[in-house]
């Protein structure tokens, strides 16, 4: 079903994001004023939902434990804000890629659809927020990736918002850098979308599903090499990260060297990791 922008379907994607823009500059407006905004400091706990890469949550504006759901460090990737009016609930994710995640994409749209399921008399309004013109080009392919991913899909989506490219780009020194990197939204004031810094709604719980990784010995030693090795050899966007992204990676070495096997020492008999947020904001496991 293909996606609207403003009234009319595209039915046929167009090649750039530049060409989006050239045919509908309403879109790019309204991406300028999103990124003149002011930044939103997100510094406290209380009432914050955190989504990291590769997560997305749902959530009800009547929920009462959370008034804010955002994310942040995004360059490359993109953060997406999916918007139920009917069942007053909102999807934030920070989406990295496409490839072969299409049942978790779909998996989404169906929990923010919710009573609805994929009878949808009312579309889904879809914002769309990251990438910038990083010279490898990964940021468009992303944008034009899940453009034509909702496309496919036998649901109806509003594209209100398209931040990214041309628009979230700014130069320094020859370089180019992400305007904007992160993106809250405030679930009980109508889900305004401000420049910032996987909960599940029907359960009050946030929940972990047990899954794999491979463990690789070289851990141990890339653990130990220098911030630019890090930067370098695993990061899409190795000029703009932000300062604690080797620190992040480093920690993430870490725990995959004292936990190479999770199914045995983190989702012991298969189970399900389940916490509970605190009124300071902290999260305690079930």
């Amino acid at each position: 079903m293909p996606v609207l922008i403003g009234s009319e379907p595209i039915s046929q994607l167009p090649e750039t994001v530049e060409e989006i823009y050239k045919s509908f500059p309403f879109l790019e407006a309204e991406a300028l004023k999103l990124v003149q905004s002011p930044l939103r400091v997100i510094d406290k706990p209380e009432g914050v939902l955190y989504i990291t890469q590769k997560e997305y949550a749902v959530l009800h504006s009547s929920d009462e434990n959370f008034s804010i759901v955002g994310t942040d460090d995004a360059t490359t990737c993109h953060i997406v804000v999916l918007v139920n009016r009917e069942e007053s609930s909102v999807c934030v994710a920070h989406i990295d890629s496409t490839d072969d995640l299409e049942d978790e994409l779909a998996r989404m749209v169906f929990d923010v659809l919710g009573q609805q399921n994929m009878k949808n008399d009312f579309p889904l309004e879809l914002s769309i927020m990251g990438g910038y013109c990083d010279e490898m080009r990964k940021s468009e392919v992303l944008t034009l990736d899940l453009l034509h991913f909702y496309n496919q899909l036998p649901v109806k989506f509003q594209l209100k918002s398209l931040c990214v490219g041309s628009v979230n780009t700014r130069s320094s020194n020859g370089i180019n850098w992400p305007i904007m990197y992160g993106a809250a939204v405030n679930i009980h004031s109508d889900f305004v979308i401000s420049p910032a810094k996987v909960y599940h709604s029907t359960e009050g719980v946030f929940k972990i599903s047990p899954f794999n990784y491979r463990f690789q010995s070289q851990m141990a030693e890339w653990a130990l090499k220098s911030d630019d090795f890090i930067l370098n050899n695993f990061s899409t966007s190795p000029a703009v990260e932000p300062e604690h992204f080797s620190k992040e990676m480093k920690e993430v070495f870490q725990f995959i060297i004292h936990n190479p096997f999770p199914m045995i020492s983190i989702f012991k008999f298969n189970k399900s990791l389940k916490y509970v947020p605190s009124p300071q904001g902290q999260w305690l496991k079930l």
